[in-house]
């Protein structure tokens, strides 16, 4: 799921905020929820540090969905990189992109 959270990133960044921001890299991956609500479709919610091409690390918080890949065939991913938020789709901070 980490090569789609980056190249989702890198593509949003140049096509819609004509950035040339990649994410190069990732540590301290790990998992903070699975399906914390009931009846709901199942995700897992995790976060990692991304390094950015910038220099800067970032926190990236993404929710691995259950058949929600294209057409609902495999996983999809929703995520968010704290201080790139940049239409606030997951304001405040990205706390909307965590369980």
């Amino acid at each position: 799921m980490l090569p789609s959270v980056s190249s989702q990133f890198s593509e949003k960044e140049k096509k819609f905020w004509n950035s040339d921001l990649t994410i190069t890299g990732y540590s301290h991956v790990r998992e903070i929820a699975v399906r914390p609500w009931p009846n709901n479709i199942p995700r897992r919610f995790c976060t990692a540090k991304a390094m950015i091409s910038d220099g800067r690390p970032r926190t990236v918080n993404f929710s691995v969905i259950e058949d929600g890949g294209f057409a609902s065939i495999g996983s999809g991913v929703e995520f968010c990189v704290i201080g790139l938020d940049r239409n606030w789709a997951f304001n405040p901070a990205c706390r909307a992109a965590r369980p």
